[in-house]
């Protein structure tokens, strides 16, 4: 069966389709639009009507190749804080005939958690996940595939970028994944992960990063905390130029150096050596969630009552 998902982000918007079989998960297409729908929306908590037709835009060429099918279609942080996003996302049943349900940051944590486990050796273990998008940070803890700790904080790199000045990024950032965060890693820390995953496209873009730079301690799918620590210091002082040599696209010129603190920063507070470097996320475990309630469905066996 194939299912695609629809996931509206505070920086982009991705159509993933995919199919289920065995419990494993095979992409079929997998696109993305860097819409940055949250840049001013998290400064002024309203979606200005340019970043609505960026968005709209984005929906219809993103859905164009579905043919007519409808996706599950989700949204995240920027869409539960802004004033406005009712309307837009009634805008978006209009013109283009998707309900898009926005996510609590439970539900995010708890879908992207999924997706983690679906990807480790032994999704039985106890994993800390953290989730890092444009406008939140997912933090998660659980073991035999519950959660059993989770938190999501106003920690996105967009709205970091948006908020904290270039000068006081490192310092900026390190104070706000305390002040909102803190607790939530210490919780984490005293279970003792077994492992601990990142998800997110700044955590896949850092680990691209890493291997362009030749940081000989990684090893595949992982990330050192020490190569972690170099690159939150040297791409906060990098140039867009400097930037696109090693390989960051134009999209997070802007972001990547918070988003690399803040995973710097979950690492010192965890005080572990290396992270895993998932590539499935939330639109994975939504995928994952829908072919297992149809499978539970179709298991029912049929009452004939006469």
């Amino acid at each position: 069966m194939r299912i695609s998902v629809l996931d509206l982000g505070s920086h982009s918007f991705h159509l993933l389709s995919a199919e289920v079989r065995d419990g494993a998960l095979k992409p079929l297409a997998d696109a993305k639009v860097a819409v940055r729908i949250g840049e001013r929306a998290f400064t002024e908590g309203w979606i200005p009507q340019s970043a609505v037709a960026r968005g709209l835009e984005a929906i219809e060429e993103l859905i164009a190749p579905l043919g007519g099918r409808v996706p599950l279609a989700v949204a995240t942080a920027v869409f539960r804080e802004a004033r406005n996003a009712g309307a837009f996302l009634g805008e978006v049943q209009r013109r283009c005939g998707i309900d898009v349900r926005i996510l609590s940051g439970r539900e995010e944590a708890e879908l992207t958690y999924r997706a983690a486990c679906a990807e480790v050796l032994d999704p039985d273990a106890r994993l800390a996940v953290f989730d890092l998008g444009g406008g939140s940070l997912e933090c998660m803890l659980g073991e035999h595939r519950r959660v059993e700790i989770a938190g999501s904080y106003p920690l996105g790199a967009l709205r970091l970028a948006m908020h904290v000045g270039r000068a006081d990024l490192v310092a900026g950032v390190e104070r706000l994944v305390a002040a909102h965060a803190g607790a939530t890693l210490e919780a984490i820390r005293r279970r003792d992960p077994e492992l601990v995953v990142f998800t997110s496209g700044t955590a896949r873009t850092l680990l691209r990063v890493a291997r362009t730079l030749g940081h000989a301690e990684l090893v595949r799918g992982c990330i050192s905390s020490a190569a972690l620590s170099s690159l939150a210091g040297r791409l906060s002082t990098m140039t867009v130029a400097e930037l696109s040599a090693i390989g960051v696209p134009a999209a997070r010129y802007d972001t990547i150096a918070a988003g690399a603190l803040v995973f710097s920063a979950i690492t010192r507070h965890l005080d572990v050596p290396f992270v895993r470097i998932a590539q499935g996320a939330l639109r994975e475990g939504l995928v994952l969630q829908v072919a297992e309630r149809h499978e539970r469905a179709a298991s029912v066996p049929l009452t004939l009552h006469g």
